[in-house]
């Protein structure tokens, strides 16, 4: 589904972990889930996504994009407009 890789390198740009999960993981999950060791878990949602859903909840996430040079700009545009 993404002959040149393109995809796969954004999705892991965007990845806290920095690397796509592994089937192995899901499995552990899943094993744990159903082995007795998880007895005492009920009713929750398990995010497997390597952080994405923590760090991409936000609504100012695009702000992660913005160079140092973009932040100067946006200051010195602020402190001018206050100064009026």
């Amino acid at each position: 589904m993404d002959p040149t890789g393109e995809f796969t390198e954004k999705a892991i740009d965007k990845l806290p972990a920095n690397r796509l999960g592994e089937q192995q993981e899901i499995a552990n999950l899943a094993a744990y889930l159903v082995s007795d060791y998880s007895s005492w878990i009920t009713g929750q949602v398990v995010f497997l996504d390597g952080g994405e859903s923590v760090f991409a909840g936000g609504e100012f996430n695009a702000l992660v994009d913005v160079t140092p040079k973009m932040w100067d700009y946006m200051e010195d545009a602020i402190r001018s407009a206050n100064k009026k």
